[in-house]
């Protein structure tokens, strides 16, 4: 049979690059699904978007969906008949609403149904031109988006007006109407030519014509375009332009035939901090930067239009107009606030409400003062006090300059040009300016410990505050980037390796918090970021049950469901330590038998269901080998304290190996349910406290 292409353009007003991909993908599933709901197959199917069109492309479609046949199940096979030999009302209303007799009904075994009676229905194929002519309308209309326009009759809703619809299978037009249009086979070409309409005589030949009036429909096309396009550019001007990912993504969207336009400006611009600059072009105005080879930024913009057209020069000046009217603007903001003393901003920020039951951003600036303070005195690192407080005072500083209120991005960039322009040292005025990294998951750290400890001061307080208050992240629902926050804070920790008590951390910024604020126990909070550690451990190749072998090391210890008020857990690179040494353990050919026992011991304490009194009583052993592992314990715990002080874990884990002989002696030659209360429960007490020493490592219960 002769397979042909089928293609659908849906021709649009312009439409925002970033519904494009979605728009994409949601036209592969929704038509997948449909042509396998009327039995049409297909060799191929790809998607394409511009900012003016969207195209659905198959290949290998034939002339008739295939032959289906339906099968439809009614009652149980023993209602096809009565007693008396007579079709059952039920038999014959089901075969009536089959548009059938009871005498064509089959029987067939269904799972948990058993034996059906069934009518099988064969349904002949038909042309794929009335197939698709019945899809494509569905398809369109099936579309989302995350806003949508109502502007004909019919009320529509699509992103932007439809502008017209082609459609075709083969050289045959698929005739059908959506939003008060109708399908043909005509578009048109690139608008910077006028847009002039274009005759389209097959789908097979769709994507030639286009590009014959400098149309690229085709996303990867378009791209290979747009990257040679780049790189001509930089070796015609012996520069480089940056060709920043994110910009290329967001800009193939913007054209359908991308011409780079140069444009220049005036060296006073590049006088602004260099972020302000970049944010200017590539963030507001989608422009490349241009650098030279020792990656400083030249006085070059790299904007990208539709095309090439006779008022190219027109199109050049218009961007260095508006480029040099944003720079401008900048340039005023930025000389008014190198103007205002630093303390000025901070006193303003008195008028910030931070959160309701939380006060002002003054307060939270001095809640994180006073949480960076606490971590310089109990990070385990010698660090530089003096500059950690004067980062801490002025991290929301910039929130109140005229710069950061006009370009809102900026916030905490800028701090640090003001911090450097009020006489801060380098440390701490980059303290200041990095108090928000990481940004993302894979962003950059602080680049100074006092840096990472004001950064984490600020993290702490949003997450004690939010969830004293009960603002806790829900499904994908995180509207203060709780998630991000605490990610950030495990990755400060871990690559920094600081050593202290999330635990004790967490308590003390919530004893910071004003009354209003409802005070909740630290369990939530510390699970909360628990769950970023793992993930992080699992990035740097951690097995998920060490994790988990140590993640009782790391939650607090709650007491009648409150928080002792000192509590040495939650230490997280303490935890990381422990797994690699735990990993590195487990090559002993020992280990395995004596985690086995640990986890006998564990579910022995666990079943006897048994108030213990404590410390086992030698005077009660009965048996040699009670006595054998007693000894050991006694002889082995000293030297375990002493290897957990020094948090030499892999010593540790070397000392719980050493009493595998008398354990396994002990498990073999000892009833630990004896009869006896008395020597029952010196049993238990004994193996508990084995457990404690274990526990006091790792949860071997957990390995797998």
């Amino acid at each position: 049979m002769l397979k042909r292409d089928a293609l659908l353009e849906i021709r649009i007003e312009n439409i925002p690059a970033r519904f494009v991909t979605s728009a994409e993908e949601q036209l592969k599933k929704y038509a997948a699904e449909m042509l396998a709901a009327v039995n049409l197959p297909y060799e191929g199917m790809e998607a394409y978007g511009t900012y003016k069109r969207l195209v659905l492309h198959l290949t290998g479609v034939p002339a008739k969906t295939e032959e289906k046949l339906v099968k439809a199940y009614g009652p149980a096979a023993r209602l096809l008949k009565d007693e008396k030999g007579n079709y059952t009302p039920q038999a014959t209303g089901f075969a009536r609403g089959r548009g059938t007799t009871p005498d064509k009904l089959c029987v067939e075994t269904v799972p948990n149904k058993g034996e059906v009676l069934m009518f099988e229905t064969r349904i002949p194929g038909r042309a794929s031109v009335k197939a698709l002519a019945e899809i494509f309308p569905q398809l369109i209309a099936k579309l989302q988006f995350p806003k949508n326009m109502v502007w004909e009759a019919t009320r529509f809703r699509f992103a932007r007006p439809i502008r017209s619809l082609l459609a075709l299978y083969g050289d045959k037009p698929v005739a059908f109407s959506a939003a008060g249009i109708k399908s043909g086979r005509l578009t048109v070409g690139l608008s910077a030519k006028g847009s002039r309409q274009v005759k389209i005589a097959s789908a097979e030949k769709y994507f030639k014509t286009l590009e014959h009036v400098n149309v690229l429909v085709k996303d990867a096309e378009r791209l290979a375009a747009f990257r040679k396009e780049l790189e001509s550019l930089s070796r015609r001007m012996k520069l480089n332009v940056d060709a920043d990912e994110e910009l290329i993504s967001e800009n193939l969207y913007l054209v359908e035939y991308p011409v780079c336009v140069v444009s220049g400006f005036s060296q006073e611009f590049l006088k602004l901090p260099q972020e302000l600059v970049h944010l200017v072009m590539k963030k507001q105005l989608k422009f490349f930067t241009v650098t030279n080879a020792r990656g400083e930024l030249q006085p070059y913009s790299v904007g990208i239009r539709d095309g090439v057209s006779k008022g190219q020069r027109n199109v050049e000046e218009g961007f260095r107009n508006v480029l040099e009217a944003r720079f401008r603007d900048a340039i005023f903001f930025y000389t008014r606030d190198l103007a205002i003393p630093l303390k000025d901003f901070n006193e303003k920020l008195k008028a910030i409400t931070f959160q309701e039951k939380l006060g002002t951003m003054a307060d939270k600036t001095a809640r994180v003062q006073a949480l960076a303070a606490w971590l310089g005195e109990n990070c385990g690192q010698a660090v530089n006090k003096e500059e950690i407080k004067a980062a801490a005072g002025y991290v929301y500083s910039d929130l109140t300059s005229n710069l950061v209120r006009e370009f809102t991005e900026l916030q905490g960039v800028m701090g640090y040009y003001y911090a450097r322009n009020a006489g801060f040292s380098e440390t701490a005025a980059r303290a200041v300016g990095e108090f928000y990294w990481p940004m993302s998951a894979k962003s950059p750290l602080p680049s100074s410990k006092e840096g990472a400890l004001v950064s984490l001061a600020g993290k702490l307080d949003t997450l004690a505050s939010d969830f004293a208050l009960g603002l806790i992240p829900s499904g994908s629902e995180d509207p203060h980037g709780l998630r991000r926050q605490a990610l950030g804070l495990v990755r400060i920790i871990l690559e920094n390796e600081l050593e202290f008590s999330l635990g004790d951390a967490l308590r003390y910024a919530m004893n910071l918090l004003p009354a209003a604020a409802v005070k909740r126990d630290l369990g939530t909070p510390m699970e909360f970021i628990w769950q970023r550690a793992e993930a992080v451990f699992q990035e740097v190749g951690c097995k998920f049950d060490e994790i988990n072998a140590v993640k009782q090391l790391f939650l607090p210890a709650m007491k009648n469901g409150a928080l002792p008020s000192e509590d040495t857990r939650g230490q997280l690179f303490d935890c990381l330590k422990r797994i690699k040494d735990l990993h590195a353990a487990r090559t002993d050919p020992d280990f395995a038998g004596i985690a086995m026992a640990f986890k006998r011991g564990k579910n022995i304490l666990r079943q006897a269901k048994a108030p213990l009194s404590g410390a086992p009583d030698e005077n009660t052993f009965e048996k040699d080998e009670e006595r054998a592992l007693y000894g050991d314990i006694k002889t082995m715990s000293g030297r375990l304290k002493a290897h957990l002080d020094n948090r030499d874990y892999a010593k540790g884990l070397s000392e719980l190996l050493s009493i595998k002989g008398s354990l396994d002696n002990f498990f073999e030659k000892v009833m630990v349910m004896a009869e006896d209360p008395k020597v029952r429960d010196n049993r238990l007490n004994l193996i508990k406290s084995l457990v404690t020493l274990f526990e006091g490592v790792a949860d071997l219960s957990q390995l797998q």
